[in-house]
């Protein structure tokens, strides 16, 4: 049954590693094979002691012959107990270096030695349980046996506790929703495996080592290393065993789902985007040519209302509507054009205040009877092009202004606000408007995607702002509720360096 669940949490952990090669997914790989070396000791170890039921080993290993293949296979104790001492030791190791990767408390980021420093009691464990060492020491120093099994149960108890606590805090630390909601699937993954480690490290090697030796039970392990379970023992073990390990393949399923769809729907969007920009290259130049001949088209329209009167305020009122709508087609394809070349984005250090500032004098000139509330860390620093991502965070705010008014709110102010969010600093623009529906989610960053009037929206808007943050490294996120309105989240790569500022 255990290696069932874990070997899933392996084939889980390792779609993970493929599909998202990190320094995280090799730690949770890590943790997995860890588990799968720790349990596979324990059940050999329990195959070759013996003295159980038939019930009980059918239950453990499904089939006799199972088990007396596990039973014969041929390993000394010596070997047994380092398979045990080699899961049991790196498991706490890769989930501390897990926490300690995911943890955003500034003591442990300045400290990166820190990561370096956790290796150091599993590396002086596994060198001391090796078996000729671990047996020298014994022989020579007998009381020496009951510190050593000690000091290794306190210090993985530690690992794990610490190492949990850390992830605990950051999960809590979160505030925005789907950034919690994907660590959440984190957290309890490393939990749920966490539960079934826990259940077994108190397994020693030296119980092995000393298999022979009247004190082999002198530690803590588990009630088979100290007397016949019930078949009612066993039965509430493996329940916890499922229970966690269900708890733990779910959260790294979906935490891979995530990542997958993610990933999908980057790879679409880029299609679909290389569609469109090959007919619209087209576009604009038929378009322009068109409007050139509509300009034509007007100059003798002028000529011949100098010459004649039928209805000339009729017809020049008509001239100027024609006059109007040549130039808006003409500004909307100059935009469609600079949208779909290649750009270049030139990073540099940027002050937060600086960005917001360029976005809410774009947004004032176009609307200026809007409101909007700004709550911006004008001390914060990030890497930017100035005008580029002015220009993505002036169209985010725009799609929340008329989001606003088509819900009849125009009295309410948007709100842009600044925070940090773990490695990320974060622009929020918020609007009051009528929301988005899960199916437009989907389909809103899409290119010549639009709900509006597609005379005067194109659809690209979003699709812009999203291309330019990606340029600067970062994400645009959305959350939505129909009736309650919108959140973009611009998530960009945390800069610790500050600016000062004065003033009010």
């Amino acid at each position: 049954m255990l290696f069932v669940l874990i070997g899933a949490m392996l084939i889980a952990s390792i779609c993970v590693l493929l599909l998202r090669k990190s320094t995280e997914s090799l730690y949770l790989l890590g943790m997995c094979c860890s588990l799968m070396v720790f349990l596979s000791g324990i059940l050999i170890f329990i195959a070759k002691k013996g003295g159980y039921s038939k019930d009980i080993l059918q239950f453990l290993y499904f089939s006799p012959g199972l088990k007396t293949r596990v039973q014969y296979l041929y390993l000394t104790l010596g070997q047994i107990g380092y398979m045990i001492a080699v899961g049991r030791f790196l498991y706490p190791l890769f989930l501390m270096e897990m926490a300690l990767q995911y943890s955003m408390i500034p003591a442990l980021r300045k400290r990166p030695a820190m990561k370096r420093l956790a290796a150091a009691l599993p590396a002086a464990s596994l060198i001391l349980y090796l078996p000729p060492l671990y047996r020298r020491l014994v022989t020579s120093w007998p009381g020496i046996q009951p510190v050593i099994v000690q000091a290794a149960y306190i210090w993985v108890i530690a690992y794990v506790a610490i190492a949990l606590i850390l992830l605990l805090n950051e999960l809590l630390s979160i505030t925005i929703s789907f950034c919690r909601r994907q660590f959440a699937c984190i957290f309890v993954c490393m939990a749920a495996m966490s539960g079934i480690y826990l259940l077994y490290c108190g397994q020693d090697p030296s119980q092995v080592y000393h298999f022979y030796s009247y004190d082999y039970i002198f530690s803590k392990g588990l009630g088979y290393l100290q007397y016949a379970p019930t078949m009612a023992g066993y039965v509430t073990l493996v329940i916890v065993n499922v229970i966690c390990g269900v708890l733990g393949i779910a959260s790294l399923l979906r935490y891979t789902q995530d990542n997958l769809m993610t990933d999908r729907e980057e790879t679409v969007l880029r299609r679909k985007f290389d569609v469109a920009r090959t007919g619209a290259s087209v576009f604009v130049h038929s378009i322009k040519n068109q409007l050139l001949a509509n300009r034509v088209l007007e100059k003798h329209i002028y000529q011949e209302l100098d010459r004649e009167t039928p209805d000339l305020a009729r017809i020049r009122d008509c001239v100027d509507q024609l006059h109007g709508n040549n130039e808006l087609l003409l500004e909307r394809s100059e935009e469609l054009y600079r949208t779909v070349k290649s750009k270049s984005v030139k990073l540099t250090p940027v002050g937060l205040g600086e960005v917001a500032q360029v976005a809410l004098d774009r947004f004032a000139r176009k609307y200026p009877e809007a409101k909007c509330r700004a709550q911006v860390d004008c001390t914060r620093t990030v890497m930017a092009d100035l005008n580029y991502l002015g220009e993505a965070v002036y169209n985010l705010m725009t799609n929340a202004w008329e989001a606003q008014v088509e819900a009849g709110r125009a009295d309410r102010p948007i709100r842009l606000i600044s925070r940090q969010e773990r490695l990320y600093t974060v622009l929020e623009v918020r609007d009051e408007g009528p929301g988005i529906s899960r199916s437009q989610q989907k389909k809103i960053f899409e290119p010549f995607y639009s709900s509006k009037n597609s005379n005067h929206s194109w659809g690209m808007g979003l699709y812009h702002a999203r291309m330019i943050i990606k340029a600067h490294l970062g994400m645009l996120r959305v959350e939505s509720r129909p009736g309650e309105g919108t959140t973009f989240f611009v998530m960009l790569p945390r800069c610790d360096t500050r600016r000062t500022v004065n003033g009010g």
